[in-house]
This record gives structure tokens, sequence and C-alpha cells, in this order.
């Protein structure tokens, strides 16, 4: 999607890659069955060859993506580390809010000079049952900080996980009013729905003067053979 986007527009993007300490323990590094789907591998060879080569060399990170050239020359991946558990555990309610307050004005710093900010929390924007000083708060990112970037001049796409707390359908349209909230300057709200596996949503807030360029290229998307895998809301 990222590829196709920056094909279409020719907007410069910015990955925040909100990094949390690993999970060795729910394995969630076992989802490569994408290797051996042809399907997948038809929808972008280049990608998938990419990707495959990283994996079958055992170079599994972040690290290796950003050096890959799989996004266009020009990208920026930020992937300071968002929550160490263990340090996390030690300290008080304030310095977690000053390291996360740090980490987001490093991470705003490195999207400038860009148009388009990929926001990517393990889990998606925030929820009720996540505090700010929770352990699992480096999952999450808050409304706050979509408005940092906001506030610069950037469009944003922004990662989120659906939940089990009601349909996709009532879901969709509980974050669209949000997103208007947050956002009412925003000429351009809309989302891809990725249904393999567990529904996740990529929101797109464009602003008026990425709008039409981002328009473009979510129409070209929702004509095009990724429509098959990422559902146009």
């Amino acid at each position: 999607m990222l590829r196709a986007i920056a094909r279409e527009t020719n907007l410069r993007i910015a990955v925040i890659w909100y990094l949390y300490s690993d999970e060795d323990h729910n394995a969630d590094g076992r989802h490569i069955s994408y290797l051996r789907d042809q399907a997948f591998a038809q929808l972008d060879p280049n990608l998938h060859s990419a990707l495959a080569r990283i994996i079958h060399k055992g170079r599994r990170s972040v690290r290796s993506i950003a050096a890959s050239q799989i996004l266009p020359p020009g990208t920026t991946f930020f992937s300071k580390l968002i929550s160490d558990q263990e340090h996390r555990a030690r300290i008080s309610r304030t310095e977690k809010a000053l390291s996360r307050a740090a980490w987001l004005k490093k991470a705003v710093a490195g999207a400038t000079g860009h148009e388009l900010v990929f926001l990517d929390p393990d889990n998606g924007l925030e929820t009720a049952s996540v505090q700010r000083h929770s352990p699992k708060s480096g999952k999450y990112a808050f409304w706050n900080e979509l408005a940092e970037f906001w506030g610069n001049g950037h469009s944003l796409i922004v990662y989120h996980h659906l939940n089990r707390t009601a349909t996709v359908v009532q879901q969709a349209e509980v974050l669209r009013a949000k997103f208007g909230e947050r956002f009412p300057d925003a000429p351009l709200i809309r989302h891809f729905l990725a249904r393999r596996g567990s529904c996740r949503h990529f929101w797109i807030v464009g602003q008026k003067k990425h709008a039409q360029a981002l328009s473009r290229s979510i129409e070209a998307i929702s004509q095009s053979a990724l429509s098959e895998c990422l559902e146009l809301g």
C-alpha cells in the first residue's frame, strides 16, 4: 500500500515505528506463510522477493527493511525504542510521561521534510483500557501524537488493529467520527480494511495540499489487484 501511494503521489514518506520491547512469548514472528502464497507474490513481485531474501538470510529486523530500499529513496525510518518494559518498571509515572514526550519530539523532528507520515504502532490507536502510564502504552499511538505531526503539515497514514468489542462496520464508524472530530480541517479521511487474518485498518488523513494526489492514489489502489487485500472504506 505504501509503495503504491508513494508511486502515485511522489510524496516523501517518514515511517514512525512504535518499536516495543521484544515479546518472544507471543510468537508474532511466525507469520511468514505469505512467502508460499503466489497470490501475494503476484500483487507486488519485487516486494515479495525482497521480503523473502531478508527472511531467508535470517535478517528479520526493521533495520533490514530500511536498508532494503523496499520503500522509495528518500523515505526515512524512525526506529528509536518507544518502550523498554524493564526500564519502565523502575521509573515513576512522571518519568514515563517525560520519556514518551522526548520520544515524540525526536519522532516529529525525524519527519521533517516529508509530506506523508506512516504511524505504525503494534496495536493501533489509543484505547480507554490502556492508560498512558501503562506498561502496554508503547503499543498504541495517542491522538495527541497524531496531532503533533498534523500540526507540522504532514498527511497521515495510521495503522490500527481492530478488536472484538463491536463489528468491523461499527468500529469503522466510531473511528471515522473520532478522526473527523480531531481533524476537522482535513478534507480527506478514508481507510483501507485488510481482512486477511485479523482485521486491520489503515487510516489516511490528508492535508488540503496533499488531498487530491492522495485521493487519486486511493482510487487507483481500489481499482487494482491490491483491492483483493485492501477494502476501501
